[in-house]
């Protein structure tokens, strides 16, 4: 008996438990969303090949004649309305107009049509030269894999959350190859929490990602930059002064895009026709100057290896400007964090080259480019810890990490001061404004609880215990209803005595006072019965007293750390 009592200790040990379970999840769900992503990448850069013959859109539009580099956003802006609008004849159509709005719905369900012709129309927008970033859709679409898993799953509303923000995290760092980055930034900004509860998943799903990227495609950094050693103390100073340049700027970038949204949102026309002028505005743009095609990535890497000059810097940022403003307030699907580094970037060259004119080699090229891609993405976001680890890991360049803090703290601080919400705040406050409250024990339902009749072997009963990690099982009789539980410990100590195995169970294993929950019972009153609860599940009753499941403490949690999240 004491053998088998030991055995029993051992494969409780050794059965992973709820939030191993969920660990594991959610590396599965890092790799689907992984490739999600990737798929959507190699998706847009075959229509780019097919429509265009060569790879790159700045390299396209520079083929092109002036005329079709005109027409040809246009024309995909149009078609890429119109796939918006059929998205919400079929009536699946939902308000979220950016993947960040779509992490965390209040059921943790993204539907499929919706996010698959979402997606259909970002690549309708960005093969034609929309100036708009690609990580938007391939984010919505890894986050679709992580609901999609949960859903089948059949998970608890948390849990469903949790996953499809670790879909979310994977597509962040598949899409700028940047794991660490990647989870902090839905935790820091979409999830606003660095709970370990909701970190270490996201972390799990980012880190998976990222070992799925490298199989597929290497581990070559996104923007690999020049050998340079550590700045001199002149340089990190003028990093400082570079900061609070982005810091001042970032304000203003917003500003504008804020009014593009005001202009489109006031003019009564569909979308077809709205996104379409969007298109045919960055077309006038490219006329110009072929780079504002685009998310600007080759524009960026470019950047970082070549010197260019001044004008034509301060050219393309003027017309980038305009042109993102033009695609993202038209109402383009897809992202802005591409196009935030892009500024950022142009801005950190054109100041590198007034440093360069004033005291040559006192700041290198490539260095204040790509710190001032952390700074400019730190004022716009507000989220400095993430920036920083994102142009980290995007250059794999550790000599600029001790100047980017400095001028990313002051970055932010500064557009905080003159700008309090960030480029996500009104996804913020729509997500927050369309989530459902939770409020009753039944949103929280499990339905896999762990039940034995009375009359069953005591056999069948440690055959329940051995098969799952719970230390209680509930007792239900023929009808549903709940008449209590039975625990391990009690068990035990009639195993390691002489017994019958094939004898019911005796009846004063029975607990009939077990705590138990109402399934309209709110959930302030649920935490109540926790606190005076030491397991980690509690049945949950119906009106008639059938068991319909259970509460999980750690869902509970959950629940609640969106809820002030949010508030």
């Amino acid at each position: 008996m004491k053998l088998l009592d030991s055995a029993i200790l051992v494969l409780d040990k050794l059965r992973p438990d709820d939030w191993q379970r969920t660990l594991l999840w959610a590396a599965v769900v890092g790799v689907c969303g992984a490739l999600a992503t990737l798929a959507f990448r190699q998706a847009l850069l075959g229509a780019e090949h097919l429509l265009y013959g060569v790879d790159g859109l700045v390299r396209a539009a520079e083929r092109l004649a002036w005329w079709e580099r005109l027409l040809v956003p246009a024309a995909g802006g149009a078609l890429a309305g119109a796939v918006l609008v059929a998205a919400r004849r079929l009536g699946e159509q939902q308000r979220h107009g950016d993947y960040m709005e779509a992490v965390v719905l209040g059921t943790g369900d993204l539907p499929l049509r919706d996010s698959l012709l979402r997606a259909l129309s970002s690549a309708c927008s960005v093969v034609s030269g929309g100036a708009i970033g690609r990580e938007g859709p391939m984010v919505q679409l890894a986050a679709l894999a992580g609901s999609s898993l949960a859903r089948l799953r059949g998970l608890p509303v948390p849990r469903r959350r949790l996953l499809v923000a670790c879909g979310a995290a994977a597509g962040l760092a598949t899409a700028y190859n940047a794991p660490v980055a990647g989870a902090l930034f839905i935790a820091e900004i979409v999830l606003q929490s660095l709970a370990t509860e909701t970190l270490a998943p996201l972390l799990i799903a980012a880190v998976m990602a990222k070992v799925t990227l490298a199989v597929l495609t290497g581990w070559q950094p996104l923007y690999p930059m020049p050998e340079s050693g550590a700045l001199s103390a002149s340089a990190v100073l003028l990093c400082a002064v570079l900061g609070i340049v982005a810091g001042l700027l970032a304000p203003a970038y917003l500003w504008v895009l804020d009014m593009a949204k005001s202009a489109f949102r006031g003019w009564r026309a569909g979308l077809p026709l709205k996104l379409a002028a969007g298109g045919l505005a960055v077309g006038l743009l490219s006329i110009a100057s072929p780079q504002v095609w685009g998310n600007g990535f080759s524009v960026v890497t470019s950047l970082l290896h070549e010197q260019w000059a001044w004008q034509a810097l301060l050219l393309v940022l003027v017309l980038k400007v305009a042109a993102v403003a033009a695609t993202t307030g038209s109402g383009a699907v897809g992202g802005v964090f591409t196009p935030t580094l892009f500024v950022g970037a142009v801005t950190g060259a054109l100041f590198g080259l007034g440093v360069e004119h004033v005291a040559p080699g006192a700041l290198p090229g490539a260095s204040a480019t790509a710190i001032s891609m952390g700074a400019f993405l730190a004022a716009a976001t507000h989220a400095p810890l993430t920036s920083v680890l994102m142009i980290f890991e995007m250059t794999e360049n550790y000599a600029v990490v001790a100047p980017l803090m400095l001028a990313c703290v002051l970055a932010f601080s500064i557009s905080r001061l003159l700008r309090p919400s960030s480029i996500y705040a009104s996804s913020q406050r729509a997500r927050a404004a369309a989530q459902p409250r939770l409020q009753v024990a039944a949103d929280l339902l499990r339905t896999d609880s762990i039940t034995v009749h009375p009359g069953q072997s005591m056999q069948a009963l440690e055959a329940l215990f051995l098969g799952s990690r719970w230390r209680h099982v509930y007792v239900v009789d023929e009808r549903g209803l709940f008449a209590g539980a039975i625990a391990l410990h009690d068990l035990a100590a009639i195993l390691r005595t002489s017994h019958d195995p094939a004898a019911a169970w005796p009846a004063h294993l029975l607990q009939p006072l077990y705590p138990r929950l109402r399934d309209d019972q709110p959930l302030w009153e649920v935490l109540d019965v926790f606190e005076g609860h030491p397991g980690e599940r509690l049945p949950v009753l119906a009106g008639d007293g059938r068991l319909l499941g259970h509460v999980a403490k750690t869902d509970l949690v959950l629940m609640l750390r969106d809820r002030l999240a949010i508030s």
